[in-house]
């Protein structure tokens, strides 16, 4: 009796807590769309209690003002919305101002995301109206036919190894070996992806700050206005890099900055792999793609953005100067106990683990210093210096550790003297 009711009181003060943390739920009208952030679209949502909104320029960007139910969760110290309860399209007309004055006026209008090499790789861009309707039908029709052709081809590949199978069998029973040809090989799938239309206003402005509210009989929809900042991409480009130790290859060292130096030991090896970036101001990017976050101000932020595009990079040791190309390499693990990596070109039909410039460092005890750069000499060119650690010299370095204790003996023994030849008296 004592165990259930146990239980009860437990369920009951469970479904208490439960309904003590539950939210406060209110309408509200907030903005989601798609956001161009430099290199692909995302995803944004910004609160109704939020004044302003934040964008790149460059790209269009695709916006709709929704009412919904709006909710603060404590915990994480952000807004969000419950559109499954409430998701209402407001429609009107969008007005974007500066200094008193409309420059543009924007009717909603269906679009999709066009992305040629698939959204993983980027350089997606907008397709609006009857371009993006006919987008969309294009890559259904595309799709579906794709999906015969492979279906098709998957039974053809299934046939072919029954007949193995079955001359096989035969060829064993003493039958004559049949020749069989293989069919033809599975058609390759296309990234290109089209998404499926929705409706939002087109908003495409100059870098700038504006106003901007939505409109219906041309008065302005209450909870829908804001204020637009705007920001350019001009020279924002550089290309970074990891630096990758062969003893350590899965954790590669991050270098983002050209004052950054990478430390090395004669005679070793290291790898490079070069990354195509864009640098933001930490409050120009995250407002644009998370405008929940709290940012420091004045703080940089280095987004990557895809593999650079180059395949050679010169090499400096003292007056010597080579070149080192990207290649592939793979990555074993040495036998042993005191375990470790190798790293080696990739041979015929292995895959590689690592793509990236391999870095030797003399040898020789002369040479201090290095640099590794590219080839180009554009504002985003990559240059990195090298600082060679010679090895300690051990007896040195005793010596050095017991000074300390030889200068407390030579002090002690001073003193002595001192004592012992001091007059009586």
């Amino acid at each position: 009796m004592r165990s259930v009711l146990l239980a009860l009181f437990l369920a009951a003060m469970t479904a208490g807590s439960a309904v003590a943390i539950e939210p406060e739920r209110r309408d509200a009208i907030v903005v989601t769309g798609r956001v161009w952030e430099g290199f692909a679209f995302q995803e944004m949502f910004l609160p109704s209690r939020s004044s302003s909104l934040h964008l790149i320029a460059g790209e269009d960007s695709a916006l709709s003002f929704v009412g919904t139910k709006e909710y603060y969760w404590p915990l994480s110290r952000q807004v969000y919305v419950d559109f499954e309860a409430k998701r209402q399209d407001i429609d009107g007309v969008l007005k974007i101002s500066k200094d008193g004055k409309d420059i543009a006026v924007i009717h909603p209008s269906p679009y999709v995301i066009l992305y040629p090499q698939g959204a993983v790789n980027g350089h997606g861009r907008l397709l609006w109206g009857d371009s993006a309707l006919a987008a969309y039908r294009t890559y259904q029709d595309d799709e579906r036919s794709f999906n015969r052709r492979y279906s098709e081809a998957l039974a053809r590949q299934t046939a072919f190894e029954k007949r193995l199978v079955k001359a096989g069998t035969a060829r064993i029973k003493g039958a004559p070996a049949e020749v069989i040809s293989p069919p033809e090989a599975l058609p390759t799938p296309s990234l290109r992806l089209v998404t499926a239309p929705v409706r939002a206003y087109r908003l495409s402005v100059p870098a700038g700050r504006y106003d901007m509210a939505l409109y219906t009989e041309e008065r302005p929809i209450e909870g829908t206005a804001r204020t637009l900042d705007v920001i350019d991409m001009n020279g924002r480009g550089v290309v970074v890099a990891d630096v990758v130790p062969e003893e350590r290859w899965t954790r590669p060292i991050q270098s983002d900055h050209p004052g950054e130096r990478i430390f090395v030991r004669p005679g070793s090896t290291f790898y490079l792999t070069l990354a195509a970036a864009d640098r933001f101001q930490e409050q120009d990017y995250l407002s644009v793609v998370s405008p929940q976050t709290d940012v420091v101000q004045g703080r940089d932020i280095v987004v990557r953005r895809k593999p650079a595009d180059i395949d050679v990079v010169d090499v400096h040791f003292g007056g010597a100067k080579a070149q080192a190309s990207l290649a592939r390499f793979k990555v074993e693990q040495a036998a042993g106990s005191g375990f470790g990596y190798r790293v080696r070109s990739v041979k015929s039909g292995e895959k590689e683990d690592l793509t990236a410039f391999a870095v030797t460092v003399p040898s020789d005890g002369d040479i201090v210093s290095g640099q590794v750069s590219t080839q180009t000499s554009s504002a985003s060119a990559f240059t990195r210096d090298i600082v060679v650690v010679q090895p300690r010299n051990s007896g040195l370095a005793l010596g050095l550790a017991f000074l300390p204790l030889l200068g407390w003996c030579g002090f002690r023994l001073r003193r002595l003297g001192t004592y012992r030849n001091r007059p009586a008296g």
